[in-house]
C-alpha cells in the first residue's frame, strides 16, 4: 500500500488537473510506508480519421498521453515514469452542441481509464 505526499502538475491544462483530483483521493496518510511524490502532465489531441465522398470529416481520434515522474520522498530521481495513451475514434455529429458534450464525455472516460491504469501502476511500485 501507498500514499501520494504530493502531485506537480508539470502543465496546468484541464487535462492534467482533472487527473491529479483523481488521483488526490491517495494524499491520505494510510500508515503506509511507501510515499510518492508525484510530476504529471498529460495532453489531449483530435486528430482526423475518415472522410467521406465529399470530403467532409466523417470520424476523429481524440488521444490524451500522459507522462508519469514517480519519485520516493527523499530522491531528486525518479523511481518510476510512467507513460500511457489512450484514444478513442469517434463519428462526426452534425449537432455541433451535441458533439462538443459527447466530447466531453469521451475526455472523462479516457480521463477515468487513465487514473484507474496509475492506480494499479503505483501499487505495483
Amino acid at each position: 500500500s501507498y500514499y501520494i505526499i504530493e502531485i506537480e502538475n508539470i502543465n496546468k491544462n484541464d487535462v492534467t488537473k482533472k487527473i491529479s483530483k483523481k488521483l488526490s483521493v491517495y494524499k491520505k496518510n494510510t500508515n503506509s510506508e511507501k510515499g510518492y511524490l508525484l510530476k504529471l502532465s498529460a495532453d489531449t489531441r483530435n486528430i482526423i480519421v475518415s472522410k467521406d465522398a465529399k470530403g467532409q470529416v466523417s470520424s476523429y481520434k481524440m488521444i490524451v498521453d500522459v507522462n508519469l515522474e514517480v519519485l520516493s520522498n527523499n530522491s531528486t530521481l525518479p523511481i518510476s515514469v510512467i507513460k500511457l495513451t489512450k484514444d478513442f475514434i469517434y463519428q462526426d455529429q452534425k449537432n455541433k452542441f451535441e458533439q462538443k458534450q459527447y466530447k466531453k464525455d469521451i475526455l472523462e472516460n479516457l480521463i477515468d481509464k487513465i487514473s484507474q491504469e496509475i492506480v494499479i501502476k503505483l501499487q505495483s511500485l
